[in-house]
């Protein structure tokens, strides 16, 4: 199903060091004329209708704090009678009280992925810059749940919470037995995220926690989902690559329709190396973040061997020289590698200071 995001405005009521959505922090966004950073509602009832006009049947409703908008409802009863087949919200979850919860369910939202970062209080605290709104998010997922949402958990895997996972696993399975998966994904280099790279998890100990944690997941009949576009490279989940969504980057139409804008922007700022070549998903994938490799090296990055289990599983990736295979959409722009060099890799990490200097400088 071909979907698009209405991000209704950019204000939280949370402070999520990696948001990639806080554009605002730098710059004003659109206001409503009292200086908040929203879109009229009246130009999202009109873009909404828009994007269905052009094909989309998948509409997630997005943020900032989208529950924060004045007109959350009605935009949601809209998308529904423009006939979306899927409504999705995207939430923190803090503003899901059982009444709210319910009228947007009766509004139509169908589907909402909603953050949880931690299930400890403290470092749930600590992640999104709050205090005692732990429990009301928790209480907001079961709400969802409740009213038969098809409820999703978001897990941004940053330094504090991945020795966790596994943990974060079983507290899913035990209290929130009702979401339909969790989805593992990574910091991106964007908005506030670019500000605090520091909480970038080693990639060799999210190589250590992650895989367990997906081990946890199958063990515990917990669904997970992890797509190679913002989440981590294939690499990194030995043994679980048939449950990865590879279609949001061999197939970007199918998922993002006929603009690929934002498919481009999160793409180019990835690249290989150049063991890369000897990896079975090498013509799957666009590699990892390059300010990552910039500040903290290239180790954890280990290549998938092929095997008759991986054939099996992607026989349309098992022949690389198969000309009926089509390539990865281009992405990176003119003059830029998609391959790091061997005599870069080698020098990789800068210092901090000069590795920040160099992609503050890129930016």
């Amino acid at each position: 199903m071909k979907s698009n995001t209405a991000r209704i405005l950019l204000e939280c009521n949370f402070r999520c060091p990696f948001c990639f959505a806080a554009w605002h922090d730098d710059k004003a966004g659109p206001t409503d004329g009292e200086g908040r950073n929203l879109p009229p509602g009246k130009d999202w009832f009109r873009l909404i209708q828009r994007m269905r006009e052009k094909g989309y049947e998948r509409l997630a409703i997005s943020g900032g704090e989208p529950t924060m908008h004045p007109d959350i409802v009605p935009l949601i009863k809209r998308a529904k009678q423009l006939g979306f087949r899927s409504i999705e919200l995207q939430t923190n979850g803090s503003l899901l009280t059982e009444k709210n919860a319910r009228r947007l369910a009766y509004a139509g939202v169908t589907d909402a992925l909603v953050s949880l970062h931690s299930h400890h209080e403290s470092v749930f605290d600590k992640i999104t810059v709050t205090e005692g709104v732990f429990h009301a998010v928790v209480q907001g997922i079961q709400h969802l749940i409740n009213l038969g949402i098809n409820v999703m958990v978001s897990h941004v895997i940053i330094k504090y919470n991945v020795a966790d996972l596994v943990d974060f696993v079983r507290y899913c399975h035990t209290n929130l037995p009702g979401i339909r998966e969790i989805l593992f994904f990574s910091m991106q280099p964007e908005a506030r995220g670019a500000k605090n790279m520091h909480l970038w998890p080693p990639l060799p100990l999210v190589r250590t926690h992650l895989r367990p944690a997906l081990d946890e997941c199958v063990r515990l009949g917990v669904g997970f989902r992890m797509d190679s576009q913002v989440g981590f490279p294939m690499c990194f989940v030995g043994g679980h690559e048939h449950r990865v969504d590879l279609v949001d980057v061999t197939q970007p139409h199918e998922t993002f329709g006929e603009d690929l804008s934002s498919f481009r922007v999160i793409e180019r700022k990835k690249v290989k190396l150049p063991h890369c070549a000897d990896c079975f998903f090498e013509s799957a994938c666009y590699g990892f973040w390059e300010d990552y490799f910039t500040l903290f090296g290239t180790d954890g990055v280990v290549p998938v061997p092929h095997d008759v289990r991986l054939a099996t599983l992607f026989p349309h990736l098992a022949s690389p020289g198969d000309a009926h295979k089509p390539p990865l959409l281009p992405v990176r722009r003119k003059g830029q590698v998609t391959v790091l060099p061997e005599d870069v890799v080698t020098n990789l990490p800068l210092p901090w200071k000069e590795g920040r200097r160099q992609i503050l400088a890129k930016d």
